[in-house]
């Protein structure tokens, strides 16, 4: 599932009224779209708006920002128009800004911003440092906008027949998985920031569909919190337990056995029929698309890579979301991966969910073997 297309509408509403949208810089979402557009008064030229963009050859826009043109000029056109929003932001021409922007997508793909990427966009490095900071803030800011979760009825039961088609399982809305980012910890905190990969990290909880779109971002936490916790106390798992997205379930890894509507995969000890070997066959296919989604936001945007030293979580949650802002307009776009593209690894779960799993009762299996039954018991003589 991609975004709303009223979001999306919505977006382009708001970037023709302030006058900075061409007619190329976003998907056609209708042709009543198209009609505000010819509606409104003359954009600024391009020579005030576009002249650095313009002197980029596709060559840079896809090797250092990692974008290609049609999407690198929808999220300028944006940024722009809610810097133009700001009452602190400059008044004059807003070359300036959209170098600053050119120059923060820079840092983003490449994980540092070297001197001849800031010569080329004609800005030094304090200036390109601070706009850093500034548009990511506005990009976090935007995380309710373009990170959405289907709310609606059809829109869940969209999500789960998508979910359906590809894996048999039912009543799925979206994946479960928590996105670790290197870190160097505060001095006498490491053992909260070691993570079951073996090494320091700050984690954040995401939900994403079928296609990879994240559907909820929240919880940027210590890498050795157990993940348990993290959804029982995020804001979606809270909707999840008072019903606010009807029967439905996401599916989760084997950490959040026993979690209210998270579909884990059968334990070992419980699998007494090829059903549940099946179901574990398709629960694996879901859930080994966090490889795919989190491995496409570390490659696109590096700075995820290793973020440095750290005094809190929440210091790096700004950056997180600006990110993952940009990787679901990515996916509007059908922006290509980076060449250097990797899958990321799978957390393995920790040794006291080890324990925890060989506790002989767990309430969420009634159900899931139910959903079994129903659902993946193909009679095993079937076409032979």
């Amino acid at each position: 599932m991609s975004l709303a297309g009223a979001l999306w509408f919505a977006v382009q509403d708001d970037l023709f009224t302030n006058g900075v949208c061409n007619t190329s810089s976003a998907p056609s979402i209708s042709n009543t779209a198209q009609d505000k557009q010819s509606s409104i008064s003359e954009p600024i030229s391009a020579s005030e708006t576009r002249s650095v963009l313009d002197a980029l050859d596709d060559s840079f826009i896809s090797q250092t920002l990692h974008l290609n043109r049609q999407c690198l000029r929808f999220i300028v056109d944006f940024i722009q128009a809610r810097l133009k929003k700001d009452v602190f932001a400059p008044s004059h021409s807003l070359t300036p800004a959209e170098a600053n922007i050119l120059a923060t997508l820079a840092y983003y793909a490449q994980g540092s911003l070297p001197s001849k990427i800031t010569e080329q966009l004609g800005i030094d490095q304090t200036a390109a440092g601070e706009a850093v900071k500034t548009i990511t803030k506005l990009l976090s800011e935007m995380c309710p906008d373009f990170i959405t979760f289907p709310n609606s009825y059809n829109d869940r039961m969209g999500a789960a027949q998508a979910f359906k088609n590809l894996s048999g399982i039912p009543h799925v809305v979206g994946v479960l998985g928590y996105l670790h980012l290197k870190v160097s910890p505060p001095v006498g905190e490491e053992h909260m920031y070691m993570n079951t990969m073996g090494y320091h990290s700050v984690m954040m909880q995401a939900i994403f569909d079928v296609d990879g779109n994240l559907l909820s971002l929240e919880q940027c936490c210590p890498g050795g919190t157990p993940e348990r916790t993290v959804w029982e106390n995020s804001d979606i798992g809270r909707q999840f337990s008072i019903f606010q997205h009807g029967h439905t379930w996401v599916i989760g890894g084997r950490s959040l056995h026993g979690c209210g509507h998270v579909l884990t995969p059968v334990e070992a000890f419980r699998i007494k029929s090829n059903a549940a070997l099946r179901f574990n066959k398709a629960h694996a296919q879901l859930y080994g698309r966090a490889q795919q989604v989190f491995g496409s936001l570390k490659s696109r945007f590096q700075c995820l890579r290793d973020i440095g030293s750290i005094q809190l979580p929440e210091s790096v949650a700004c950056t997180i979301k600006a990110c993952c802002v940009l990787h679901n307009i990515c996916k509007k776009f059908s922006v290509p991966l980076p060449s250097d593209f990797s899958l990321e690894p799978l957390h393995p779960p920790s040794e006291m969910v080890n324990i925890m799993a060989e506790q002989p009762f767990d309430y969420m299996e009634d159900t899931k073997d139910e959903m079994i039954e129903m659902f993946f018991n193909i009679a095993e003589d079937e076409g032979q």
